[in-house]
Formats: structure tokens, sequence, C-alpha cells
């Protein structure tokens, strides 16, 4: 899977993930050119949800299934603002092994 698909079905699988209800995502798949650009877009979400949605923050991270050892990790250290980059990265992350999973299986290669 090249570059530029992978990063519009993680885009989208993470757009999916950030539903609140069936007809609004708080990060609509967008058409971005780069992962890095994906990235800003995404942290800067996530501060804004960490500042004033912190509860809907937790539930989305349960749903894309992001290790709690990762978040007690991240969640405990001292400096606050590289959250949003650091869970950018973790959400990215994961969202990306399960699209190269679901990619591997519809190829019958697991």
């Amino acid at each position: 899977m090249e570059e530029k698909e992978q990063l519009t079905e993680v885009s989208k699988f993470i757009s999916n993930s950030f539903v609140l209800d069936e007809a609004q995502s708080l990060v609509p798949n967008g058409d971005f050119k780069t992962l890095d650009e994906f990235k800003l877009y995404l942290t800067n979400k996530l501060a804004k949800l960490l500042d004033t949605k912190y509860d809907t923050l937790i539930n989305i991270l349960y749903r894309i299934d992001v290790g709690e050892d990762k978040l007690s990790e991240l969640f405990s250290g001292k400096n606050r603002e590289y959250i949003p980059a650091a869970l950018a990265d973790i959400i990215i992350e994961r969202s990306l092994q399960k699209v190269i999973f679901r990619q591997m299986y519809k190829e019958g290669k697991l």
C-alpha cells in the first residue's frame, strides 16, 4: 500500500472513530497531502478536546483501542504541552496498524 493510500485509509478510519453522532465527526475525513499535515490537524483537534471534552476524548481513545499503558505513561508526565502531539502519534500508529491488518486479511495473508 503506498503512502497516499495509507494516509487516505488512516484519515478515514480516524474520522469514523471521532464520530459523535450519526451526522458529525470531530475529525472530518479531509484531503490531506501528507501524514505530517494530517498529524498537525489531529494535534490541534486533540488539544481542544483535552481542554473542553476530556470524557469524549477518553471514549474515542477507547474506541480506537489505544493501550492503557501508553496513555498512563503519557498522562503521568509533567510536561502537558506535548500530550496532543504524542496522542496524535499514538492514534495514527494504532490506526495504521488496523488498516494494514485489514489489508492483509483482504489479501488472504493472515
